[in-house]
């Protein structure tokens, strides 16, 4: 059995080339934004949050492990993306916001949340400003 890409999935795959440059700077542009967005509103709302703006990518990785909230025991990864453990069960049960959980993504994802950042400026602001109204668990 040989795939082959449809007649319409070669037509737009032209057209995106030929002609999506525009668009393309737009996206990136506004990708930026909200990068930079979101590390003023995690050094306001979540100073403990360790964050590192991501290169090439949408997806913006927290490390919530200062705010003391682990997984369970034996959630290491790899699981399913739809299993909540640690902080991103405590920002969704707590905050209606919900993440990624990063144990799911391997070993090492343990006390990490995953955020997609596309999405608008008021969504992005809303989502880490209830995030940053989650007691902390004391040390």
């Amino acid at each position: 059995m040989s795939v082959r890409p449809s007649h319409f999935g070669v037509l737009a795959h032209t057209a995106a080339f030929a002609e999506g440059g525009e668009w393309l700077d737009a996206l990136l542009a506004g990708l930026t934004e909200n990068r930079d967005l979101l590390g003023r509103l995690l050094a306001t709302h979540l100073p403990d949050v360790r964050y590192a703006p991501p290169q090439g990518t949408y997806l913006a990785w927290f490390d919530c492990r200062p705010l003391g909230f682990e997984d369970a025991d034996g959630t290491d990864g790899p699981g399913i993306v739809s299993e909540l453990a640690g902080p991103a069960k405590a920002f969704l049960e707590h905050s209606r916001v919900a993440l990624s959980t990063g144990h799911v993504f391997g070993s090492g994802g343990s006390g990490h949340v995953r955020l997609n950042l596309a999405t608008s400026k008021t969504i992005l602001t809303e989502a880490v400003t209830r995030m940053g109204t989650l007691e902390r668990t004391p040390r």
